[in-house]
């Protein structure tokens, strides 16, 4: 039925994608409904898969997606896989909620002083790079802090990789400062 309209789009017809688009939106949806249970949550992972479809090269078009002949078991395994991740990143961001207000490691004095330390080494860096920090500390994935900066993931990436190797100079730094003064 939309194996035509799937293979127009694969040469770069995004126009036949909504032939793809309407017939299976509503199975999608419902997949990612069994797992995240949240009609909202639901409608945007369907949609982003659909939105990412769009967005890609016609050469990965071609040679990632050419061959497949079940586009449905295709598209609920993808939906599938984007439903549980964002079940990790949801559970991880409470795991470390709840760390930071209950944990009795934090309230050790060594620890807040190790955090102010980090506190302060992330305080030197640029303002772009403080917030891309902060964003990565509180749990957000490259893509989801990609997408709050108006940034390509590669660039996230790219930044944060700079800015772990700034923070750690600025660490080793500030550890030999603190033990020259003892």
């Amino acid at each position: 039925m939309y194996k035509k309209h799937w293979e127009e789009f694969i040469e770069g017809n995004n126009a036949a994608l909504t032939f793809v688009y309407e017939p299976l939106f509503q199975p999608l949806l419902f997949v990612a409904l069994k797992y995240v249970r949240n009609t909202e949550i639901a409608q945007d992972i369907t949609n982003e898969l659909f939105t990412s479809l769009l967005e890609s090269d016609i050469a990965d078009r071609q040679s990632k997606w050419g061959q497949i002949r079940d586009i449905q078991a295709f598209l609920s395994t993808i939906i599938k896989c984007r439903a549980l991740d964002h079940i990790k990143v949801e559970q991880n961001r409470r795991r470390l909620c709840d760390e930071n207000l209950t944990n009795p490691i934090f309230t050790d004095e060594k620890r807040k002083e190790e955090l102010a330390h980090l506190n302060v080494c992330i305080l030197q860096l640029s303002l772009e790079e403080q917030k891309l920090v902060q964003l990565h500390l509180a749990g957000y994935k490259n893509d989801e802090i990609a997408e709050k900066q108006n940034y390509s993931e590669k660039t996230v990436r790219n930044k944060l990789s700079l800015s772990r190797k700034k923070l750690i100079y600025l660490w080793k730094n500030l550890i030999l400062i603190l033990v020259w003064q003892l």
